[in-house]
């Protein structure tokens, strides 16, 4: 790992090929694509962390080069440098200030409400109509490559869309701004990761147990909540309890900061961590109640009643 970061370290040139190489492998591998896109932002991590913001800027705009040459388009060096290099390598400048996890992590998820406001803007008709007429297409056409016979490949697809289409297309859009904002988050912190290992730098893990979003991310809730409640029928209702997937990450970090917290009071051994997150990416419940545990922990404030009681 200490010779990946030099070779990222030592030049502009070899950084950005570094960068381009993994995203195009992503691109043209599609099974691996969507695992290599959770580190082919890591280089704007360890460059922002250890050189600063002109070095990131001129690695990343060396590297959409070499993308947009060996895709010969021009959407994707531009959607990879605006949604992938950017905010990971903004993460890292905002981090060299100080430990700002809470402001990162809420300013993150206004970034994906912002998007998801785009979309609307953009789509500019009923929005749960037309995700579910692409969900509708994107499965029918899953389907039909399968090569099943005429009979069931029918029934599958009306399954699909009296089953499935409908609680997927009701919430596709924030499971997607949710993923983009893991993305980040995992080049951010596989970025640092790193960037360790070339110098010093603070020891982050006390800082993130001890993560808590501000009270604006609260309120952001509760009104997302009222617009989805009030106007279920309409476009907002729709964009709002999308927006309720994405608030439901965030709380699904500090709920993790509160386990990890747990497990030091309580003097868990690592294997039981590793366990609970196997069960946390099987069961939509669980994730469901962590992030009820990082709202509840805006108000009982858990880590600090586990001080307490080592006191």
């Amino acid at each position: 790992m200490q010779a990946l970061v030099r070779v990222i370290l030592q030049g502009r040139l070899p950084a950005a090929l570094i960068a381009a190489a993994v995203f195009l492998v992503s691109v043209f591998l599609p099974i691996l694509g969507g695992v290599l896109l959770l580190v082919a932002a890591v280089p704007a991590a360890v460059i922002g962390w250890h050189m600063g913001a002109r070095a990131v800027l001129e690695v990343g705009l060396i590297a959409a080069l070499v993308i947009g040459l060996a895709t010969q388009q021009v959407m994707a060096p531009l959607l990879w440098l605006v949604a992938l290099w950017a905010p990971v390598a903004l993460g890292a400048l905002i981090l060299r200030g100080g430990p700002y996890f809470p402001w990162l992590a809420l300013g993150s998820g206004g970034l994906a409400l912002i998007g998801l406001a785009g979309w609307v803007v953009s789509v500019g008709a009923d929005p749960g109509s037309l995700v579910q007429s692409w969900v509708t297409e994107i499965l029918r056409g899953w389907i039909q490559s399968q090569d099943l016979p005429q009979e069931e490949a029918q029934q599958a697809i009306r399954d699909l869309e009296a089953r499935v289409v409908p609680s997927l297309a009701q919430f596709l859009p924030g499971i997607i701004a949710s993923g983009v904002i893991l993305a980040w988050w995992v080049n951010l912190m596989t970025g640092l990761r790193l960037a360790a290992t070339a110098g010093p730098m603070p020891d982050l893990a006390p800082v993130l147990r001890a993560f808590r979003l501000p009270d604006t991310a609260v309120w952001v809730t509760i009104a997302l909540g009222l617009v989805a409640w009030l106007g279920a029928a309409s476009p907002g209702g729709y964009w709002a309890a999308n927006g309720l997937v994405v608030a439901s990450l965030l709380f699904l970090a500090q709920g993790l900061a509160v386990v990890h917290a747990a497990r030091l009071a309580f003097g868990i051994g690592r294997g039981w961590l590793v366990v609970f997150y196997i069960l946390l990416a099987l069961f939509v419940q669980l994730m469901l109640a962590v992030a009820l545990l990082g709202l509840a922990d805006v108000w009982a404030d858990f880590r600090n009643r586990l001080k307490s009681g080592e006191g």
